[in-house]
């Protein structure tokens, strides 16, 4: 009787994180992640970021229903931008977000990662994305401060790049990197469960070239 509780239990945690994960467009295949960046937009709002991606606030018009302003890094040729932008409430279309490891408070990625990386760089250089442009974008929980989780997600984001661009014949120029740190959680950072959702790395289409 204990056994087949402790079976049950197993299985149903293993249910629930998978459909947990899945309900926020985690890939690990291929196929899953080119079907994911070709989503079509599903309803396109006033104020919604253009190519999926993010705007400066200067030039976007705010629907404070629709988006949500947040802090982000990028690197500019060997130095940081930092800029306030607005960003989706709910990400739409064309998304998938992957479960890349790294060592704590290190850009270095997991071995067992590896795997994931080679599916995007295989749908990246497929022939339904091969004109594809895509932000890679970092994000973290709440653990740390706020400038540090912004500089730590671009380095992870940025790992992710070269390894890409080292791996597979893709141009840099196609792959657009963003560190938005802590700012855009799945879900509340109330939980070890919802700080290793939080913890990804987002590919969103940006347009073809």
């Amino acid at each position: 009787m204990f056994r087949y509780t402790v079976l049950l239990t197993f299985l149903f945690l293993a249910f629930s994180t998978t459909c947990h994960a899945a309900d926020y467009g985690f890939e690990t295949t291929s196929e899953g992640i080119t079907k994911g960046l070709l989503a079509p937009e599903q309803k396109r709002d006033e104020g919604s970021l253009k190519d999926q991606g993010w705007q400066s606030l200067s030039t976007t018009d705010l629907s404070r229903e629709k988006t949500r302003t947040v802090k982000i890094l990028r690197n500019r040729d060997g130095v940081e931008v930092w800029e306030t932008v607005a960003a989706p409430r709910e990400r739409r279309g064309g998304f998938v977000n992957l479960k890349i490891g790294f060592d704590v408070n290190s850009s270095f990625i997991r071995p067992e990662s590896l795997r994931v990386l080679d599916e995007l760089g295989k749908a990246l250089v497929g022939p339904d994305l091969e004109h594809l442009a895509v932000y890679i974008n970092g994000h973290t929980d709440s653990d740390g401060a706020e400038k540090y989780n912004l500089r730590l997600s671009l380095k992870r984001a940025s790992a992710v790049k070269k390894y890409l661009i080292q791996h597979y014949p893709i141009a840099p120029g196609r792959l657009k990197v963003v560190g938005y740190g802590e700012s855009m959680p799945l879900k509340p950072n109330t939980s070890a469960e919802n700080k290793q959702l939080n913890r990804r790395v987002e590919v969103v289409a940006a347009e073809r070239n």
